[in-house]
């Protein structure tokens, strides 16, 4: 515990949460989702060879990018291409939103937070309409003080872009914060943000990958935090909620 406090910031003023299967259970079909997008690159004259269904799509669409660079592309058709997967993704999120359910100990985490005083921000590749339904659906959306999400404008985790803007609209400083998530890409964002990554076991990623990855600590979930983060918060509430007492 003493090695992993001085990882962290020495003062706490936000923690940052990816979303899917850190806060709440996903409901994405991830499978059809990469399945679409690539097959959507592939109709635009790509070679299906060239994407692997079994890597993350945020590496499908990297490359994609990439190649569309080097052939020297036009920003307008390139921007209308990426628009055309960020439609293909938002259908697939949605498709099963309602059933989006919070992951044991979320709620008691975040309201934890916010008596303390600590901003609350989620960073998630997801896009907006489903963040927001998905928190909202999970009982959690009221908890969070700022959102960013995939847009095909923006650069996305784990680009540090996404984190920094974030922490911007949260009114703190990056290292006045850390960030928790479930997969490399969380800890890689992490890194290149230079923020310290703390990982829980709620996704499909082993512990032993998470700690090679970089994580400062691995919890069995989000739940798994509060009574840890109640010994190294500040005791006083700085008003961020309305209920008196801290109910932890």
């Amino acid at each position: 515990m003493v090695d992993m406090m001085h990882k962290l910031p020495s003062e706490i003023r936000a923690v940052v949460f990816d979303l899917d299967d850190t806060l709440v259970l996903s409901t994405v079909d991830y499978g059809k989702f990469k399945r679409l997008v690539i097959d959507k690159i592939v109709s635009h004259g790509e070679p299906r060879t060239m994407y692997d269904p079994n890597e993350t799509v945020v590496s499908v669409v990297s490359r994609y990018e990439k190649r569309m660079h080097e052939a020297r592309l036009p920003d307008k058709e390139r921007k209308q291409r990426l628009a055309e997967l960020d439609r293909i993704m938002d259908e697939v999120e949605l498709e099963r939103v309602a059933e989006t359910k919070a992951i044991r100990g979320a709620i008691d985490l975040l309201e934890l937070l916010r008596y303390r005083g600590i901003k609350i921000g989620i960073l998630t590749r997801g896009c907006q309409d489903y963040a927001t339904a998905a928190l909202s659906e999970a009982g959690l959306m009221q908890l969070v003080d700022a959102l960013e999400c995939r847009n095909s404008e923006t650069k996305a985790k784990p680009n540090p872009e996404s984190y920094l803007r974030l922490t911007e609209r949260l009114g703190v400083r990056k290292e006045e914060t850390f960030f928790v998530g479930d997969h490399p890409i969380d800890a890689k964002c992490a890194a290149n943000a230079g923020v310290p990554f703390v990982a829980v076991e709620t996704g499909d990623v082993s512990s032993d990958e998470l700690r090679a990855a970089g994580c400062v600590a691995v919890f069995p979930d989000v739940g798994s935090m509060v009574e840890w983060l109640r010994t190294i918060l500040p005791v006083e509430s700085k008003k961020c909620i309305s209920n008196p007492g801290d109910p932890h």
